[in-house]
């Protein structure tokens, strides 16, 4: 009895273990029929296209840049020599003059712009080699390219040095004139005379004074639209002296204005010009004070020279 139980227990068993087979096989194919074989052959045939067309991508980019590679080390050993060549180079000075009337700009080598006033000169080399250095005679106007390593000096006469690393400043040096002025718009600079050791730093809205005669410097406060003004072609007064409003419009108009008569001297004058001619700023001189202005044209010499235009301007008592 023992031994059929025995047997029936294990037929139970192999039963059991077909079944489960069975549904594991029932399974996998209702798995089977859910797949689509169409859509996933489509796929197939996609996914091998795509792999051609990366694979002759491959080799076409391969292909071209060893195609290109020669030119290219070609084009790049000729800039590098060129470079050199540049660097070997003389470097030659340039001299700018502005034209009496007109303000002139120049944007040098390393990017600074400079504005030049009428009758102004300016020198300078084509290109820096490292230090940046400019001589002025008249008044310019600086707008430097910042440069930490390599300082901007302006020099001008009596061996007074205008230095900067960038910023925006204006220089006034004229030969006749008694005293070299800079006036600081943005930034810092330093006005220096080596020879008697002499150095001021400036802040913005300061000017530096260089006497000529007492050779010292002094600073002070100043006006800064007034003394840059003539950089957008104006021409500003704010209560400036006769003598000093003759200095510039000669400068400005490239005439020789004379004042005669001590009275002439005390009158002062406010007003800005932006294009009127010489005329017209006379005229309304005229009306502003007790003058008279006189104009004696140009007159020919003897080796074909004319004369300069000169202006006279004296008392008018009327009658």
């Amino acid at each position: 009895m023992k031994e059929r139980d025995t047997d029936l227990s294990e037929m139970q068993e192999f039963e059991s273990e077909d079944m489960e087979s069975v549904f594991a096989l029932s399974d996998r194919l209702m798995a089977q029929k859910k797949i689509d074989v169409d859509r996933n052959w489509v796929e197939l045939h996609r996914r091998i296209r795509n792999d051609r067309w990366k694979i002759r991508l491959g080799k076409f980019v391969r292909t071209a840049a060893a195609i290109l590679l020669l030119p290219a080390l070609i084009l790049s050993a000729y800039f590098y020599y060129r470079l050199e060549e540049v660097k070997l180079a003389p470097i030659e000075q340039i001299e700018l003059t502005a034209a009496y009337g007109v303000v002139s700009k120049v944007v040098l080598s390393d990017g600074s712009e400079v504005w030049l006033n009428s009758g102004s000169k300016l020198v300078y080399p084509n290109r820096f080699n490292g230090k940046r250095q400019v001589y002025l005679s008249g008044e310019a106007y600086f707008k430097v390219e910042s440069d930490a390593s390599n300082r901007f000096d302006v020099q001008t006469s009596e061996g007074v040095t205008v230095s900067a690393y960038g910023t925006e400043f204006n220089v006034q040096s004229y030969e006749e004139e008694p005293a070299i002025k800079a006036t600081l718009a943005k930034g810092q600079i330093c006005v220096q005379q080596d020879e008697l050791k002499l150095s001021r730093y400036l802040k913005p809205g300061e000017q530096a004074v260089f006497a000529k005669n007492e050779k010292n410097i002094t600073l002070h406060s100043t006006n800064l639209s007034m003394e840059t003004a003539w950089k957008d072609g104006k021409i500003v007064f704010r209560r400036t002296p006769m003598d000093e409003v003759a200095k510039r419009l000669s400068r400005h108009f490239n005439v020789d204005i004379q004042l005669q008569g001590k009275e002439v001297f005390g009158y002062s004058y406010s007003a800005t010009f932006t294009t009127e001619t010489l005329a017209e700023i006379l005229s309304l001189l005229e009306k502003s004070a007790p003058i008279r202005c006189e104009i004696i044209e140009p007159e020919q010499h003897g080796d074909y020279a004319f004369s300069k235009k000169k202006v006279l301007i004296h008392p008018y008592y009327p009658q």
